[in-house]
């Protein structure tokens, strides 16, 4: 098995959201992909590519602040 590179979500174009911690790894012929908030909340993922693992952590941080803006208002 191939060693494990993470990769700091920094090195993609798209923006990083507030408080978000976002680590990338190969693992074989895939990439992992993991979200940690603030909060201590976290999500992972695979994906086929490290492009496409990076805009999938993107799109579950900017999610997962959206979730959180949400609980935070009183209707």
């Amino acid at each position: 098995m191939a060693p494990v590179q993470s990769l700091p979500m920094d090195r993609t174009p798209l923006p990083k959201p507030h408080g978000c911690r976002i680590l990338l790894a190969a693992v074989g012929e895939a990439w992992s992909w993991r979200l940690t908030t603030a909060e201590g909340r976290s999500a992972r993922g695979l994906a086929p590519d490290l492009p496409t693992a990076r805009r999938s952590a993107a799109f579950a941080a900017f999610a997962v602040e959206a979730f959180a803006r949400a609980a935070r208002r009183r209707f």
